[in-house]
């Protein structure tokens, strides 16, 4: 009978049936890491102004745009006794800020009658730039962070999630189904935490825990995730030894120029995607949420299809083709001028 049960919501979950909305309010606690910008600040506004949750707003750096206006939004509207929106520092790669996040949240929980709903891990790094090209700390930096920083992360709050039958919301990319060029690590970091997230998954819905894969699109120009592209470049420039100087050359320099439009901090962005938004509502309230919510263009959906279907050297033409980014040229004309 048990199997029948399990095969039954399984089929409800796949068909949509039976989906019925939770409660939310002030009384809900979501965690949501990468708030300085982009889609973490953009989420955790949503869910404080839009559903009135309780919002623990991590960021990177308390001094950035993004914390300070995390800060003075609740500054100007709550007072301590009744504050909803907290703005908590956290660095994935070291343990112990990690550690501080959950007894700080522990103790939330302690003294009042909040209830954990959600964790969504948001926060990672991105570096572009050709597997040779990057510098062993570049690589290790976007696994420790965007893989590892993440697991660390949600293994310090399993318990706390457990409990409360929270739920976890990963957010991946279009990279962890079909990887780009010049974006080697950060593609892997993301494959294996969609992997990561499928085992975690069964593991956690015998606990009443849900684990969704929310792949939210592109929004590399709307955040600060690349911002920091031209100094990895100079960083990548400066590790070249002379043959890969002679070899890369004006390639290199296009490449970097072709980016160049990632490079500096953008202002926090308040998303004002209904479609995304409506998603992650559903991923973030819905008793039966689908396992993977993806939110695309038609152009990154007709390309997505294609890669499933098509034969290895076709997917390869279509992925350059997608990406449009400057080629290699082959010339003994190629070194720096």
């Amino acid at each position: 009978m048990g199997s029948c049960a399990q095969l039954l919501g399984a089929l409800k979950r796949t068909l949509g049936l039976g989906r019925r909305q939770l409660n939310v309010g002030q009384r809900q606690v979501v965690l949501v890491t990468g708030c300085d910008s982009g889609l973490g600040h953009s989420l955790a506004v949503y869910c404080y102004k839009s559903l009135e949750m309780t919002v623990i707003c991590c960021c990177h750096n308390l001094q950035s745009q993004g914390a300070r206006l995390l800060q003075q939004m609740s500054a100007e509207t709550e007072t301590k006794q009744q504050q909803r929106l907290h703005t908590w520092q956290l660095d994935l790669l070291h343990p112990a800020s990690i550690e501080k996040v959950q007894l700080q949240l522990d103790e939330l929980l302690n003294n009042t009658d909040y209830e954990l709903m959600a964790l969504v891990n948001n926060a990672g790094v991105m570096c572009f730039g050709e597997f040779e090209w990057q510098l062993p700390s570049q690589i290790e930096q976007q696994i420790n962070c965007n893989l590892l920083g993440t697991m660390r992360l949600t293994r310090q709050l399993l318990p706390l999630i457990r409990q409360h039958c929270g739920r976890i919301i990963n957010v991946t990319s279009h990279c962890g189904f079909q990887a780009l060029p010049a974006l080697a690590p950060y593609a892997a970091s993301k494959a294996a935490i969609r992997t990561w997230n499928d085992a975690l998954r069964i593991e956690m819905r015998q606990y009443g825990v849900e684990v969704v894969n929310f792949v939210p699109g592109s929004f590399v120009l709307d955040s600060n995730i690349a911002a920091r592209q031209q100094q990895h470049a100079q960083q990548m420039l400066d590790g070249f030894n002379e043959e890969q100087l002679a070899h890369y050359g004006n390639y290199f320099h296009r490449f970097n120029e072709y980016l160049s439009i990632l490079t500096g901090f953008k202002q926090p962005n308040q998303l004002r995607d209904d479609d995304l938004l409506d998603k992650f509502k559903d991923a973030l309230t819905n008793k039966q949420p689908h396992s993977l919510y993806i939110h695309e263009t038609w152009r990154y959906r007709i390309y997505r299809w294609l890669f499933k279907i098509t034969p290895a050297p076709l997917t390869d033409w279509l992925t350059v083709q997608f990406c449009a980014m400057p080629n290699y040229e082959s010339s003994k004309s190629n070194s720096f001028k």
